[in-house]
């Protein structure tokens, strides 16, 4: 049996690569108990033009035709209050955001005090987590916009149970929620940094948290369609508890070979435009594009039964988002895939009993080959390419922005 519970294909010959990854939900960032954002991080979450007006309609669906009735709780108001006084201009009789960063709401009381179309009174800004704070009322409407790069890395699952507990007064109604859930989706994926720089320059065992990209990063492309890892309801009577728990069943990828050849196509045309020989850059774009690095991993929001939020396109597209896509590398070197191949991954995730503590995760798998064994990795084939150089090249296909947590990982590998 598959370590993964996925069965392999007995009328195929199968090369069975085992593959794994584990990090907590913290690793690289500066606070180890929970995840922080600076003001570049709250500015692009504001500025993102596919969240803040979706949650904006949504809020104001919601709140419509009941002007003066309905209690707003706002979990994780930032410093700008900027759903919080949302909901207060769509009519909520009350609104509560809560901000556990005493910097952001001090922020947050500055903000609403300057929105002078909002009665004084109807935001109340409450310090602290949600989890440790008490209200004078039950709401009848959540705003939990809490939802990481890994949909439950920012303590959603300990911050939910709490709030159905103490904080709402219908918890089990989907209406009680804005959104009303979120997915993790996941995706095999090589990435071209990976598969072209490698030991001595650089040793990636060095690097304990995932890699986190920009959702329009190109070095990273999928290999497959995408699967759901995780599927949070937010008015789930039977959210996990602390523990390990799994998310979803065993995930069973095949590679495409309609992406593999796209991925090439787009590594190959970077390479040309540098000046690279078209028989080198033709070996080096199929070897990158033929090469598994890990699970690349995204947030999507459920904001109701017709709308959702997507931090990348439906299919996994590379797209502008302020979320990251979060890749765990699950070999020290890239393996080498072709079409028809399946990638088998199990996830667990172990929850803490505060929201102060972390969530775990950790993957296993097999990548299991349909030809016989290869006596050497894409990236060893390629060893005499595998250098800044050519790393340089293909890093055009980054986004303009790098943001500092993508920085810091790049200089923490160099040796």
């Amino acid at each position: 049996a598959l370590p993964c519970g996925c069965a392999a294909d007995a009328s195929r010959a199968a090369v069975a690569t085992r593959v794994s990854a584990e990090w907590g939900a913290t690793d690289g960032f500066d606070n180890a108990n929970f995840i922080s954002f600076n003001e570049d991080a709250y500015a692009a979450m504001r500025d993102d033009e596919g969240r803040t007006p979706v949650f904006e309609a949504a809020i104001r669906k919601r709140l419509a035709g009941r002007a003066g009735e309905l209690t707003v709780l706002d979990i994780g108001t930032g410093p700008y209050a900027l759903l919080a006084l949302i909901a207060a201009r769509a009519g909520a009789k009350k609104v509560y955001a809560v901000e556990a960063s005493k910097e952001a709401a001090k922020r947050a009381r500055a903000a609403v005090m300057a929105a002078r179309d909002v009665p004084a009174g109807r935001v109340q800004i409450v310090e602290g987590f949600s989890t440790e704070i008490s209200l004078e009322e039950k709401a009848d409407l959540v705003l939990a916009e809490i939802i990481g790069s890994v949909a439950s890395e920012e303590g959603l699952y300990a911050t939910l149970r709490d709030a159905q507990k103490r904080l709402v007064k219908r918890p089990n109604d989907p209406a009680s929620y804005i959104p009303r859930g979120c997915q993790t989706l996941a995706a095999p994926a090589s990435f071209a940094l990976h598969y072209t720089l490698g030991p001595p320059e650089y040793d990636w065992s060095k690097l304990r948290e995932p890699v986190r990209l920009n959702c329009r990063d190109q070095t990273a492309e999928l290999l497959s369609d995408p699967l759901i890892l995780e599927d949070v309801s937010f008015s789930s009577a039977s959210l996990p508890k602390a523990g390990r728990f799994a998310p979803a069943a065993p995930l069973s990828f095949i590679v495409s070979e309609e992406r593999v050849q796209a991925n090439a196509a787009a590594y190959r045309t970077e390479l040309l435009k540098e000046g690279v020989p078209v028989d080198e850059a033709r070996a080096l774009s199929q070897g990158v594009a033929r090469s598994f690095s890990g699970l690349a991993l995204w947030p999507r929001l459920i904001i109701d039964d017709d709308l959702a939020v997507e931090s990348r396109g439906p299919l996994g597209e590379a797209r502008k988002s302020h979320w990251q896509t979060v890749l765990p590398l699950m070999a020290e070197r890239p393996v080498e895939v072709g079409a028809g191949d399946k990638i088998c991954v199990e996830a667990l995730i172990e929850l803490g009993e505060r929201i102060s503590s972390p969530a775990k995760y950790f993957l296993k798998g097999e990548v299991l080959m349909d030809s016989t064994p290869r006596s050497e990795t894409p990236a060893d084939r390629h060893a005499d390419r595998r250098e800044p150089r050519v790393a340089g090249m293909l890093s055009k296909l980054m986004p303009s922005e790098r943001d500092a947590q993508d920085q810091k990982q790049r200089a923490h590998l160099a040796t």
